[in-house]
């Protein structure tokens, strides 16, 4: 490994620097000038600015394929998607169509430019860039491990929530971005030439999201989950689509105001208005709030850099606000509450309706998930367990009792509960030392026109910051955040010149061997994720089961995949129930599709179990059980209504307000003659959840059992009328009109 040189002294009585001339000497590394070859003597650790001689010459292989690396991780990342249908692929690649193939690139890429800067820097020897704040990085990390062995389900600490992926890995995947980037990033022409790979990235994606915004989109998605015709592009979500805008149109106008050449001014002007529109498509306020005020603050540093608009500048940015202006001013008419920009823009801070309100359950629920566990939390992105034991009754009447949450939609909240508040605290400790080291270098007036550029992914991380306040973070997104801060603290930089030692070419081998390792595993990561897919949409249940236990087996430990493999199981007893019903209209002998049943029953009983036991706290799995026993005591032996019973508890405690397991629970109730307590239970349901169409005709059903039917249908038009339109309880209510039984 490479060994630092011991530290040079400067002879006593020689005079130190002054303030200006050290700011001076930080103006010209920003701006690419080597600094005069006698004005700092040659030290092991000096400033960053002093080395900018080296940093200029010609890169090795190695130093080469790293640096490449990071630039294609900036351009790939945000563009990618596993979702290619579009060029001819009959279906996507990964049941996750978004992140997973965004987290790969980040996670792979990063080990390749990381084992490629090893190779060279234990064999050869160089200069290592280091800063203050790394400490506190290392210490932030350190922590998210720690909370990580002591989190309630150490797999999701870890690898973070699937679709999500923001566990330890990623953190540590943030980590290496950053002193990679701190590394390389010591000129201004390699800062510009990361800042075009964002700006490209960034054309494709909000381009990609103004088409859909405009009704043009050319790729299946199938139904979404939020409104039509809302940019979410290659993000798969509005809300992760803002905040990486945040980052592309500041920047994007960054590189305008520092372009001289006529032709590339004009194109940086043309990003800067797409990505806009995009921003304003997306309708997400808190992208809005963060965007507004990364823009606000770059305009700031502009005017303190002496940077100026020029007449050129006008036509695009006149065209660009004119366009904006427009579809604002169009969205007036919509009658959607999200669709109309004053609509939404009124909503940022109406918390007695709508999202505002939900949001402030959540955050209710988030609050009391860290009074339980505030030191180490429940571990990197489980808030999903934790939301389960603590959302509130509020929450539950407004969006049902199935409803779950995966995200605080407030980042501190958010890391508050899965790493505690002191990882809140090193967190935020991280950005607000790097902001003050770094405030200098972007707003002290300076006469290197680059110094834009730095600012621009200083006022963009300060904007997306602002952003996570209001959204969800995603590593799609997340990884700019930390790179940007590597970018804004080379100035202010130190390194550290090392020497080869004869066993850095075993070092250096092993740190290859461990990223082939991380990168195959990745690769393994993304089958496993396309095998789950195949189990739900193969054309058997066999096939179906096929697959749910290969992603097991390449994965074991998703927790989505284990419950895949009961789920197919319980496919299997459909088929193989309508089979029997068939045979026996037939006259045939049905002996083996009751064997049949059983063998999947039993499967799906152990594949529910083994889910339970790897995730206790996850709460559908207990749900799928209980309905599973239900089933059996119907089908097989009355004796798993009691076990369903015991299930139906289990799940109780770890969602106290669940209301699909009390329906479970009451259906093995009135199975074992205790119709009191079933009736009392799916009151209770009803009565956190009021327009709950399973309990209600759970209830119902009951009600016409005991003979009472005028109340049966009070139960089904209550429902009704808080929430019309349900095809099942509007048949119910008929057939109980009409003389017959619910449903």
């Amino acid at each position: 490994m490479a060994k630092a040189k011991k530290k040079q002294r400067p002879a006593h009585n020689q005079p130190a620097p002054s303030r200006a001339a050290r700011s001076q000497t930080a103006h010209s590394q920003a701006a690419g000038k080597r600094p005069p070859a006698k004005q700092t003597p040659r030290s092991a650790t000096q400033p960053a600015a002093s080395v900018e001689a080296a940093a200029v010459q010609p890169m090795s292989l190695g130093r080469r394929i790293s640096w490449w690396a990071l630039l294609a991780m900036v351009f790939l990342v945000p563009i990618a998607m596993s979702n290619l249908t579009f060029l001819g692929f009959k279906d996507p690649f990964t049941h996750d169509l978004f992140e997973i193939a965004k987290v790969s690139f980040e996670r792979v890429l990063g080990l390749i430019a990381l084992a490629a800067w090893a190779w060279d820097s234990l064999r050869r020897g160089g200069r290592i860039r280091h800063h203050p704040v790394d400490w506190l990085i290392l210490a932030f990390i350190a922590w998210v491990a720690v909370t990580t062995a002591t989190s309630v389900h150490w797999p999701t600490a870890l690898l973070g929530k699937p679709w999500r992926y923001e566990g330890l890995l990623s953190f540590v995947t943030y980590g290496i971005m950053y002193f990679l980037v701190l590394q390389f990033a010591d000129h201004a022409s390699r800062v510009r030439r990361l800042a075009q790979s964002l700006f490209w990235a960034g054309v494709i994606v909000a381009g990609y999201g103004l088409l859909q915004f405009a009704g043009r989109d050319f790729v299946h998605w199938g139904v979404l989950p939020f409104e039509v015709d809302r940019a979410f592009s290659t993000y798969g979500n509005p809300d992760f689509l803002g905040g990486f805008l945040i980052f592309s149109v500041t920047v994007a106008l960054g590189l305008a105001l520092l372009e001289q050449r006529l032709v590339w001014r004009i194109i940086y002007w043309v990003g800067f208005g797409v990505n806009g529109l995009a921003l304003i498509g997306s309708f997400t306020r808190g992208a809005w709030i963060g965007g507004l005020f990364s823009l606000a603050l770059l305009g700031l540093i502009a005017w303190r850099q002496r940077v100026t608009m020029r007449r050129i500048d006008l036509a695009p940015a006149g065209a660009f606000v004119a366009l904006g202006i427009g579809i604002i001013a169009r969205s007036f008419s919509n009658p959607s509450e999200v669709m109309n920009f004053g609509k939404r823009l009124g909503s940022i801070f109406d918390f007695g309706s709508g999202s505002g309100q939900t949001r402030v359950e959540i955050w209710r629920a988030a609050i009391a998930a860290i009074k339980e566990r505030p030191i180490l939390g429940w571990g990197a992105d489980t808030f999903r367990l934790a939301f389960t034991k603590h959302k509130t009754a509020e929450y539950v009447r407004i969006m049902g009792g199935s409803s779950r949450v995966d995200n605080a939609h407030d980042y501190p909240l958010q890391l508050a509960s899965g790493i505690g508040i002191p990882g809140v605290l090193l967190f935020y400790g991280i950005f607000v030392w790097a902001g003050v080291r770094s405030f200098g270098t972007v707003f002290r007036r300076s006469s290197d026109p680059a110094r834009i550029i730095l600012g621009a992914f200083w006022a963009a991380s300060a904007g997306y910051l602002v952003h996570l306040f209001f959204g969800l973070s995603v590593t799609g997104a997340t990884f700019l955040l930390w790179m940007a801060l590597a970018l804004v603290l080379v100035p202010t930089a130190r390194s550290v010149e090392v020497k080869a030692r004869r066993w850095g070419t075993v070092a250096a081998v092993s740190v290859i061997a461990l990223s082939a390792a991380g990168i195959g595993y990745q690769g393994v990561y993304l089958a496993a994720d396309n095998a789950y897919l195949q189990s739900q949409i193969a054309p058997s249940p066999t096939a179906r089961t096929a697959e749910a236990l290969r992603a097991v087996r390449l994965n074991p430990l998703n927790p989505d995949y284990k419950s895949a493999v009961g789920l197919a199981y319980s496919d299997e007893i459909r088929a193989s129930r309508l089979a029997e019903d068939q045979a026996r209209g037939k006259d045939e002998d049905t002996t083996q599709y009751t064997e049949a049943i059983r063998r999947s029953f039993e499967n799906a009983e152990s594949a529910f179990k083994d889910a339970i036991a790897f995730i206790p706290s996850e709460y559908e799995n207990y749900v799928y059980l209980a309905t599973l026993h239900t089933f059996g005591g119907a089908a097989l032996d009355k004796g798993y209504y009691q076990s369903a019973i015991e299930v139906a508890e289990q799940g109780i405690e770890v969602m106290p307000l669940g209301t699909a397991i009390r329906v479970q629970l009451a259906h093995a109730l009135v199975a074992t003659g205790r119709t009191d307590e079933a009736r009392k239970t799916l009151q209770f349901c009803l009565e956190i959840d009021p327009t709950g169409s399973e309990a209600a005709l759970a209830l119902a059903s009951l009600y016409q059992q005991l003979g009472r039917t005028a109340e049966a249908l009070a139960v089904l038009k209550s429902v009704d009328a808080l929430a019309p339109g349900k095809d099942e309880i509007t048949k119910a209510i008929k057939q109980l009109e009409a003389g017959g039984s619910s449903p």
